[in-house]
């Protein structure tokens, strides 16, 4: 066994009257046996209000408020693909988010249809969907940022179903 898979190991002595020495191993903290996670090769970020995401969102996507998504990716691993999305084709926070992400070097795309697109499509969500601007028209507009790399409704679909990302978990 590596030392460094012992940092948290404590050896405890007892004394028993009239008996021998006794030597316990005591593994505090440490997770022996025990898998290491996976880091996640997919990560769907919401980044509309909590409310909104509570309202309505894809399955395996995880909430994070537009502006913390920089900080909050620190924690993330660069290997992994980022897709970020918000409410609807005319929601620029998703496009504004992959570009940033890109730029501290992440592999960030954007899906720009968002809840509304997905739920439009037919595909099941998560919550009520009660919000007014998921069941009204959502068509791309020609001026999309050509800048930050797109996923369509099918390609994150087919992603979700065969990755594992952060809020399956």
């Amino acid at each position: 066994m590596k030392m460094s898979m012992l940092k948290n190991v404590h050896f405890k002595r007892f004394t028993f009257t009239g008996m021998a020495v006794v030597s316990l191993l005591v593994l505090s903290g440490c997770e022996f046996g025990k898998k290491k996670e996976k880091e996640p090769t997919l990560i769907v970020v919401n980044v509309l209000a909590k409310e909104l995401y509570d309202d309505c969102h894809i399955p395996g996507s995880i909430q994070v408020d537009f502006d913390k998504v920089s900080d909050v990716a620190k924690g993330w691993p660069k290997s992994a693909k980022i897709v970020i999305y918000c409410a609807n084709y005319s929601c620029t926070a998703s496009a504004s988010a992959a570009r940033d992400l890109k730029a501290q070097g992440f592999d960030a795309y954007e899906y720009a249809a968002g809840t509304a697109g997905w739920i439009q499509a037919g595909l099941p969500v998560v919550g009520k969907a009660e919000s007014p601007y998921l069941h009204q028209a959502n068509e791309q507009h020609s001026e999309s940022m050509i800048d930050v790399p797109m996923v369509s409704t099918e390609e994150l679909k087919q992603l979700l179903d065969k990755e594992e990302s952060v809020g399956k978990k």
